[in-house]
């Protein structure tokens, strides 16, 4: 693909959005008429401009959240069968705009277009899908209390959920955080990164034509330290929802302290994969090839730890090499493309940082694939194995957020499961062997919120996700993440006449 291709590519993603000029904030079911400063997308495959935004100031927030819980209290009070038919309605939309909704984060963050089109849609499709059919399901229950009362809690939404996503896969972050949020009657504030406005925004308006009432869904731009920290402040806002480092969690989980707000963290992950001399290694070598290179290695559950049994670590090795040779590392538009470039210019300066550091600290680097398009303008890395790093090294320790993964080898079971355990995350794991007691003891003794046996990236909607330790704070998906975005009201009701326990009335 050429750079002359990309700027119609370009254009034509501008066509899908109305007027001219700054793309502008979805607010109150439209776009907002509100000017104010410019925020720049950049092309991360040629490091040219993309599009610009129009970032939210504090009085956009402000009519965002005045509309949102507007628009859910009558939303609340509907009859849920119809919140479940218009989820479903988004769905069939997501699927119908998906060329134009791919387009726009492959544009927009450099993720493959054979992944956005098809892998992203259909992901957050099925989001919309599943919370569509919890919204007449959520009930509260009887309680057997003393007698003369009768007891029974009630689910209610917290009124507005400020959703803040992160760039790694913008579509379906935003899904993750929309979906649920209004399934369980919330209106929602969503703040995307600021380097992926773009899918959010066209998200909102697909949503809108799908029959999504005014006013429910509103989309404010701009940095996170000035448009997320009002999304965050705002005192209309009651509940937080928010993916993205673990040091901006900590930023977020204490402004919503210091507020008494209820605030829900997926953080960052350091995760580890453990591959035994039983294994199937040809599969365990794809799947770190999957894990670790997918999306460019931005991926919060990325295996980047890789613990190997000596006897069959050179094996690996060479099965890792033999499935990575097969990864084309281009241009995102190529439909051809597996790995494109990082999201941008300071991610790919982080990268090369860690490389450099990898270099002074590892006995061996294999670089395992060729760069085939733009690799001077574009953020390309190639994806990258550090064998035999030095013990403590910060390549093991730090979430670098690249196609980077360090390969160890272990003696036995116990000194597998220490080292996979020794990191201040807690995401995910992935164990690979054919004992299956092992795998229940694995399991068991891993401390990850998602592990994975056989297999890698496995995951559902219906099936909850969160992380240990430093990853976070809370669930996104499955039935668990309800309490995340309901509160519980206890109702008490007398059944029999109501006597003071200080005497009867005079």
């Amino acid at each position: 693909m050429s750079d002359t291709q990309h700027v119609s590519a370009a254009r034509a993603l501008r066509r899908l959005f109305p007027g001219e000029g700054p793309l502008r904030n979805w607010v109150d079911g439209g776009w907002s008429d509100r000017h104010g400063e410019e925020l720049e997308s950049i092309d991360p495959t040629t490091g040219r401009p993309l599009l610009t935004v129009t970032v939210a100031d504090e009085g956009e927030v402000d009519r965002a959240a005045a509309s949102a819980s507007a628009a859910s209290r009558a939303w609340w009070r509907g009859d849920g069968q119809d919140r479940g038919r218009i989820l479903r309605a988004v769905a069939d939309a997501i699927r119908s705009r998906g060329a134009d909704l791919g387009l726009a984060d492959t544009l927009d963050v450099g993720r493959p277009i054979r992944d956005t089109r098809t892998r992203d849609v259909e992901r957050a499709a099925r989001l919309f899908e599943f919370w569509a059919g919890v919204t007449d399901r959520i009930r509260g229950a009887n309680i057997p209390v003393q007698p003369g009362f009768a007891n029974v809690t009630q689910y209610e939404p917290y009124g507005v959920v400020g959703a803040i996503a992160p760039w790694n896969y913008p579509l379906t972050n935003a899904a993750t955080k929309v979906a649920p949020a209004l399934a369980t009657g919330n209106g929602v504030v969503l703040k995307p990164a600021e380097e992926s406005p773009v899918s959010a925004l066209l998200l909102a308006s697909v949503a809108s034509d799908a029959g999504l009432p005014s006013g429910l869904l509103n989309v404010v731009n701009g940095p996170g330290e000035t448009t997320g920290d009002h999304v965050v402040r705002h005192e209309g806002i009651e509940k937080i929802a928010f993916t993205g480092s673990t040091t901006v969690g900590r930023a977020i989980a204490s402004a919503a302290g210091a507020l008494l707000k209820s605030v829900s963290l997926e953080l960052g992950g350091k995760s580890p994969t453990m591959v035994f001399a039983d294994a199937d290694i040809p599969r365990a070598a794809s799947a770190v090839a999957l894990s670790g290179f997918n999306n460019q290695g931005q991926t919060c559950t990325a295996g980047t730890r890789v613990y190997v049994e000596g006897p069959v670590l050179d094996e690996f090795l060479d099965a890792l090499r033999a499935q990575v040779a097969r990864l084309r590392v281009g241009d995102p538009l190529d439909p051809e493309t597996h790995v494109g470039p990082l999201v941008s210019a300071a991610q790919h300066a982080r990268v090369q940082d860690y490389l450099a550091l990898g270099d002074r600290q590892s006995a061996q680097r294999v670089e395992l694939a060729p760069i085939r398009a733009h690799p001077d303008t574009g953020y390309f890395v190639a994806p990258t194995v550090f064998v035999h790093l030095d013990p403590g090294n910060r390549i093991d320790r730090e979430e670098i957020f690249g196609p980077v993964v360090s390969l160890h080898a272990f003696d036995d079971e116990e000194e597998a499961l220490t080292a996979a355990n020794d990191t201040a995350y807690g995401l995910s794991a992935s164990v690979w062997t054919q004992s299956l007691p092992r795998a229940h003891r694995l399991s068991r003794d891993l401390r990850a919120g998602l592990v994975w046996v056989n297999a890698v990236h496995a995951l559902h909607p219906g099936s909850p996700y969160g992380g240990y330790k430093q990853s976070g704070v809370g669930l996104e998906m499955g039935l668990e993440a309800i309490p995340q975005l309901m509160k519980v009201k206890s109702v008490w009701t007398a059944t029999e006449p109501w006597a003071s326990p200080w005497g009867p009335p005079e």
